[in-house]
């Protein structure tokens, strides 16, 4: 089974109508055949930008991570050594720390696929084999 990682945008964007990029990603997701994978990490960060805007949005948010929606993976000791190195690496980028599990949570699984919508970061990370996480979510949305 394929299996596909999953930033915290996407999981924002499932969740509210009326982001630019809801129609995108819902688009894909009924489409995908595979395995969600994502850090506790992202879910923390996609939990507290829902809860921010909606105690709605974060009520469906929490259901569909309880029906088996996404894989949650929590970080293992040696991930943290991982984005630690990461975050030396790119400092004068400033990384989010759930982008860099994200890439530690990869490199682990031996996953090389993204749904992101920070496309400038993860166009710039780098797996240790040198390559960037490939993001599924290609085209921009049209203006609303």
């Amino acid at each position: 089974m394929q299996r596909l990682l999953v930033d915290s945008g996407p999981l924002v964007a499932l969740f509210d109508a009326d982001d630019r990029w809801h129609r995108p990603v819902a688009d894909f997701l009924k489409k995908y055949r595979g395995e969600l994978v994502t850090s506790a990490a992202n879910v923390t960060e996609a939990a507290w930008i829902t809860a921010s805007a909606s105690d709605r949005m974060l009520a469906n948010l929490l259901t569909w991570l309880h029906r088996g929606g996404v894989s949650v993976h929590n970080l293992e000791p040696q991930d943290f050594s991982r984005i630690a190195a990461l975050f030396a690496q790119y400092r004068t980028l400033r990384p989010d720390f759930a982008d860099l599990a994200l890439v530690a949570l990869a490199e682990r699984l031996k996953l090389d696929r993204i749904l992101t919508l920070d496309k400038k970061d993860f166009m710039v990370y780098r797996l240790k084999n040198g390559q960037p996480l490939r993001n599924v979510l290609d085209a921009e949305p049209a203006k609303r």
